[in-house]
């Protein structure tokens, strides 16, 4: 399990660094954070992961991510974030997803209502960063890497969602996405990462 102690070395710069990347954005109209329960309708309907299924709630505004736009967390630089969607005071904005965490112009766009928004679904649905713009270190996890070796040694859990979500399961034994569940199921991966896991690998076993 080599690479263990460097994704959990790097978690908390990683975390602080998209952190502040999503705060400076989310302020755009000031230095308040706003709700917008039209919003949440409209895109949790979708299968958008929102900020209110975070234990305790939005407590820095409403904030809904597109999963399947998640790329692996353990990149030779930057902190990636998915598609996500922030109200303003009035109206919303949308940033595209990145591979380092930055929002140039060209990838966040605002909206005057909610119907601006939902016009432009389609397009921040079906984004995807192109893969030749980011490289995973090291390869990703190794041969012998684990979904529960990732699940007990990853602190931070956006990290820990990114590389659940792209990790090369097999159809049974313990590098399955039966050991996912597992962990859910044992209280050792919250809800809200195996719903976004889920949402982000695009189906539910089972269905």
């Amino acid at each position: 399990m080599p690479k263990s102690k460097p994704r959990k070395k790097a978690a908390a710069k990683k975390n602080l660094a998209r952190r502040k990347a999503h705060e400076t954005n989310r302020m755009l109209a000031g230095t308040e954070f706003f709700l917008s329960d039209e919003g949440e309708e409209l895109l949790a309907s979708r299968g958008w992961i929102s900020e209110r299924d975070q234990p305790g709630g939005p407590d820095q505004g409403d904030a809904w991510y597109w999963m399947p736009s998640q790329l692996p967390a353990y990149l030779e630089e930057g902190e990636p974030v998915p598609t996500s969607v922030f109200p303003l005071e009035t109206g919303f904005v949308s940033q595209l997803a990145t591979p380092d965490g930055s929002v140039p112009p060209s990838a966040q766009r605002e909206y005057a209502s909610l119907q601006e928004l939902e016009a432009d679904l389609e397009r921040l649905e079906s984004y995807r960063v192109p893969e030749s713009d980011w490289t995973v270190l090291g390869g990703g996890p190794g041969p012998n890497e684990t979904p529960d070796e990732l699940i007990d040694t990853i602190a931070e859990e956006w990290e820990l969602i990114a590389e659940l979500i792209h990790f090369p399961y097999s159809d049974d034994g313990p590098r399955s996405f039966e050991r996912v569940t597992a962990a859910r199921q044992d209280g050792r991966l919250t809800d809200y990462a195996y719903r976004s896991i889920i949402a982000g690998r695009g189906s539910v076993p089972g269905r």
